[in-house]
């Protein structure tokens, strides 16, 4: 159970992300969130319009530590090595999609939810739970407050975080970091899906599988350097 001293929200929001991590998002319901998080059900809604609204902010949450991490890699652009800041970045997508896909996996199954978060679903769910405009002096997602989640709804996060990568890539490039024909959309590509192949083998076949078959290390830090040396081969200045 998630009770602590935190303000309620905070704490609804830390039972949610634990219920849904354990469940899926689709198992997940607001009966169990609210007595992971000591309260009643009807509290939830106190704080979020709707159980959209509460689901987006939940995986916003969990989104965070892969914005932090975008953002601290843009902020290294020329300094140290273009290998190491994107090893870095690497190890932490590995460890992000780790906790991630379990959480949205029966998402990816029903096309009908995915047509509904490309359509703004979630968005457009908080303004029609909204009475009044949004009033941005109250958190994302509570009642009468803004929109959570990116433009575009919770579909849009992870292309917002590939036109991140991008972006460092290409500053790098003007520093003369990176050579100048290194084709930036197909690196940022790489680099993310194997951040994402490397979760996904862990998850599902176990890291001594994947160690014997794949050749690949459990630890994030040795599978990163090794990654983000193989897709940077050829496109370093000599």
């Amino acid at each position: 159970m998630v009770v602590g001293r935190e303000p309620m929200r905070e704490r609804i929001l830390a039972a949610a992300v634990a219920v849904i991590r354990e469940r899926g998002i689709t198992a997940a319901t607001t009966k169990e969130i609210a007595r992971s998080a000591g309260v009643s059900e009807g509290s939830l809604y106190n704080h979020f319009a709707n159980k959209t609204a509460l689901f987006a902010a939940a995986l916003g949450e969990v989104a965070a530590t892969a914005r932090t991490a975008m953002a601290t890699l843009a902020g290294s652009a020329g300094q140290g090595t273009v290998e190491g800041n994107l090893a870095r970045l690497t190890a932490g997508m590995v460890r992000f999609y780790g906790e991630l896909l379990p959480m949205i996996g029966p998402v990816l199954a029903d096309p009908d939810l995915i047509a509904w978060l490309r359509a703004d679903g979630p968005v457009q769910a908080q303004k029609e739970a909204a009475e009044r405009a949004p009033d941005p002096a109250l958190p994302p997602g509570s009642p009468g407050g803004p929109p959570s989640g990116p433009p575009g709804g919770p579909a849009a996060g992870p292309v917002l975080g590939h036109a991140a990568l991008i972006g460092y890539l290409e500053a790098e490039r003007r520093a003369g970091r990176l050579s100048a024909g290194a084709p930036l959309p197909a690196i940022a590509a790489a680099l993310l899906g194997g951040c994402q192949q490397h979760a996904f083998l862990i998850r599902l076949a176990g890291p001594e599988t994947v160690a014997a078959g794949a050749r690949l290390p459990e630890d994030p830090e040795k599978f990163a350097e090794q990654l983000v040396r193989a897709v940077l081969a050829g496109h370093l200045p000599s």
